[in-house]
């Protein structure tokens, strides 16, 4: 960026005064060297008003100092400036602008109570109420302090935005269509790079109708459509969707801007209104704004898929739960399916396999409920069985072993259990009380 000319003054009544000074700004904005140093922008001062001054501070050096309102633009570009008043610091390569700040360039809108261009690599640092629009994207940036670094061949292919002491960002994709709804990030800062990757860290959250993330640090790529939430991220689904996501990291995916995937790695936990699964990563499809399959796997964390009155855990869980409502649970790898009476109950019922598969059904006042378990591959069951003749008394216990078993349940509770293949077990009657 390099300061070359001056237009006319603003003020007939000041032209000549306002002329005489432009001559010295002129002068003062091509020190010696300038002009073999090349740059994105040599500014054109259009029109100036009230007065102005110069310094000499030696070495060839001439600040230049003017008020009243000047406004400039970049030769040969889609560029306008306005300030109140505005000051030219040759000896360090630095423009400044005081009052009513606004810039705008083929890129970028950006208004502000000051702001500063620094010459050698083409930056610009907005402060005070500072707000910068993308006129590709729509993307819109507000917060006290803004630093724009413009897309200048040679410097930097694109642009890039940084803000911090907690900006707001309304971010959107050049692939929106008008009036579609943004993403809505805040953080200690945030950066925009180019026009489709946005980061931020210190206490980030995300917003839109059909979900909400927070984490210490997040990156959103709307030309990939991905993004990333690391460090105590959570992801919480629209008001209607009634589930949530956390983890030490969580990766996500968009179609047509809307949330597809997620994954939720280090100590990852699922919560729906009925379930909680929990295992090191856990992976979920969305559709809809809703949860529709999953896999959960890890060592450190074993998995498990838990109801007030279920649990099962194994190696590995497959959940498929079509528009969030739980259908089957299978358990691979050493797998184990209890369950409880109620949330009271200190005891268990279960079933063990090298794989178990759980299955859901509706009871007749509608509540979600477990109706079938299988395990196959060294099947294992243990039930609490309470005769009819003393109900409230200790139950007796039955312990089988088979190649498959299969166990089904009628509102709720145990109905019939069915062992195959080379069977044995053991079938323990409990003292009674007496009458």
């Amino acid at each position: 960026m390099t300061i070359v000319a001056t237009g006319r003054a603003r003020s007939p009544a000041n032209a000549t005064r306002v002329a005489a000074v432009a001559v010295v700004l002129v002068a003062a904005l091509a020190p010696p060297g300038m002009a073999q140093t090349p740059r994105s922008c040599q500014v054109f001062v259009d029109s100036t008003g009230g007065s102005g001054r110069s310094i000499d501070v030696g070495g060839g050096f001439v600040r230049t100092f003017q008020s009243g309102g000047i406004w400039a633009h970049c030769v040969g570009q889609d560029t306008r400036w306005y300030a109140d008043s505005a000051a030219w610091f040759p000896d360090l390569s630095r423009f400044d602008m005081v009052g009513r700040v606004d810039f705008q360039d083929s890129t970028a809108q950006l208004q502000s109570d000051q702001a500063s261009y620094y010459l050698r690599d083409e930056r610009l640092e907005a402060t005070g109420n500072a707000r910068l629009r993308n006129r590709i994207t729509g993307s819109l940036l507000r917060g006290p302090q803004i630093t724009y670094r413009r897309r200048v061949p040679g410097i930097r292919d694109s642009t890039e935005l940084t803000a911090c002491s907690r900006p707001t960002v309304e971010y959107r994709s050049e692939r929106d269509s008008a009036g579609a709804e943004p993403y809505l990030i805040v953080g200690d800062c945030v950066a925009l790079h180019g026009d489709n990757v946005a980061t931020a860290r210190g206490r980030v959250t995300i917003d839109r109708s059909d979900f909400h993330g927070v984490a210490d640090s997040a990156t959103l790529d709307t030309q990939t459509e991905t993004g990333r939430l690391m460090g105590g991220a959570r992801v919480v689904g629209g008001d209607s969707s009634g589930y949530a996501l956390t983890g030490h990291a969580i990766q996500y995916r968009l179609a047509a801007r809307r949330l597809t995937w997620v994954q939720a790695e280090g100590n990852g936990a699922a919560t729906s209104a009925e379930w909680r699964v929990r295992a090191d990563t856990l992976q979920f499809d969305i559709r809809d704004d809703r949860i529709q399959a999953g896999v959960a796997w890890g060592d450190s964390t074993r998995p498990s898929a838990a109801s007030v009155t279920n649990t099962i855990t194994a190696d590995s869980l497959v959940i498929d739960a079509p528009g969030q409502v739980l259908q089957e649970v299978r358990g691979i790898g050493d797998a184990r399916a209890a369950s409880r009476t109620d949330s009271a109950d200190t005891g268990e019922d279960w079933v063990a396999g090298d794989t178990v598969t759980a299955r859901f059904g509706d009871t007749a006042a509608g509540k979600r409920a477990l109706a079938e378990i299988v395990a196959v591959g060294a099947a294992r069951a243990h039930y609490r069985v309470y005769p009819t003749t003393d109900p409230l008394g200790p139950p007796d216990i039955s312990y089988s072993r088979g190649t498959r078993i299969t166990a089904r349940f009628v509102e709720e509770k145990l109905a019939r259990v069915d062992v195959a293949g080379k069977t044995d077990g053991v079938y323990l009657e409990s003292r009674r009380r007496r009458p």
